[in-house]
């Protein structure tokens, strides 16, 4: 066998028993620790990172694959239970000669959330109602006519009841109109880069006629929306939204507060 997968081996056999005292020999005096966002270096740090902290019930956890070579070192992955909220963990692991000298940590990608009926929070509906004001303006994407997708961010985006979205257009005579018109299908996008809060939604788009709609939805967009438009001019466009996915930020545990509301048919 190897020597690099070898060490490899004895050292996914110590992550799994949480037996310090075995990796220790198998690092370098200088090993380096890497994650998103961490970045490690000595062997007490790395250890107190890997057989202490809370990657060590992770890596308990999980079953790992046979190692295998790469280029300039051995990768294994780790696959969690079911039910925990991570799919699993990739380490890669880079030696100088035979001893580790750098552990690389990266997630697999989270399983689906658990689907429910679409069906707003009031958390939510509030996010929507003030990204513009919170400097988080939604973007919403739609298909002109030659079938090229098109990016816009729109500062009048607003709940509009439990399943709906809505906004005021203040161009009767743009693109925008023209697309949904040939192609209802829209999609938009929520981000907080602060929070890491994070949501798509995706539903159709319609023109509303019905004066009270109307005049609703434009009273309740931003007054520097509004200021664009004090004569009245545009039109109201509701969303009725058939899936909404995202969470509410991230953690070490990872994403925070996942939802996955689709529409019952």
């Amino acid at each position: 066998m190897n020597e690099r997968i070898e060490t490899t081996r004895r050292m996914l056999e110590a992550l799994s028993q949480s037996d310090e005292a075995a990796m220790r020999p198998l690092l370098t005096e200088t090993p380096a620790f890497t994650a998103l966002g961490v970045n490690l270096s000595g062997v007490d740090s790395v250890l107190d990172r890997i057989a202490r902290q809370p990657t060590r019930e992770m890596y308990r956890q999980a079953a790992w694959t046979t190692p295998e070579l790469i280029a300039d070192g051995t990768r294994a992955t780790g696959q969690l239970p079911k039910d925990a909220p991570r799919a699993g963990v990739v380490l890669t692991f880079r030696f100088d000669g035979e001893r580790i000298s750098a552990v690389q940590h990266q997630h697999l990608p989270p399983r689906p959330a658990p689907s429910t009926a679409l069906r707003l929070t009031p958390k939510l509906k509030d996010l929507v109602d003030n990204a513009l004001a919170t400097r988080h303006p939604m973007l919403i994407a739609y298909t002109d006519e030659r079938g090229q997708p098109v990016l816009s961010f729109r500062g009048s985006v607003q709940a509009f009841g439990d399943d709906q979205l809505a906004l005021w257009v203040r161009n009767t005579q743009g693109q925008m109109l023209r697309s949904i018109r040939a192609n209802p299908r829209v999609a938009l996008m929520y981000r907080n880069e602060d929070s890491k809060s994070t949501y798509q939604f995706q539903g159709r788009a319609r023109i509303t006629t019905d004066n009270a709609e109307r005049l609703r939805i434009y009273n309740a967009s931003p007054a520097v929306e509004q200021a664009h438009d004090f004569a009245q001019l545009g039109t109201a466009v509701i969303i009725d939204l058939d899936r909404v996915e995202g969470y509410a930020g991230l953690s070490r545990a990872g994403q925070i507060d996942r939802v996955l509301m689709v529409r019952e048919r």
